[in-house]
């Protein structure tokens, strides 16, 4: 029990530290920032795929039905936590067609956990005899 709670409590707190580095308190919005950190942008300082991320089994076959440009997307925003327009500097394409496949494909994910659940939920009523 120890040992889980010493694991959740390290979790939390990177997770406390991407969202603190994600929003940082910016005072002058200089546009030679983003391409400073653009550029310093190198795949492989940070491997991880989000893919490594994920825990639940069902998450993860719906995350593997995206298409590869889906999760390449999904990976540098959760993983890498760069913006739609860092994103799309990488990728070669505009800001508004990688929000559009971020957000196509996490509705994928949600469409298909929530089936999931009707479908527990179904199979729950139906083992209790409340379903005739």
């Amino acid at each position: 029990m120890a040992s889980l709670i010493h694991y959740n409590s390290i979790n939390y707190d990177k997770k406390r530290q991407a969202l603190a580095k994600r929003y940082p308190l910016v005072l002058n919005d200089d546009e030679r920032l983003d391409s400073v950190k653009v550029s310093c942008y190198d795949p492989a300082l940070v491997p991880s795929d989000l893919k490594d991320h994920i825990t639940d089994r069902l998450l993860f076959l719906a995350y593997t039905a995206l298409s590869e440009k889906q999760q390449t997307i999904l990976s540098l925003f959760y993983v890498q936590n760069l913006n739609d327009k860092e994103i799309s500097i990488i990728m070669g394409g505009s800001q508004q067609n990688i929000s559009k496949h971020r957000l196509k494909a996490i509705s994928k994910l949600r469409e298909v956990l929530q089936k999931s659940e009707e479908e527990r939920i179904r199979g729950t009523n139906g083992m209790d005899g409340t379903n005739s």
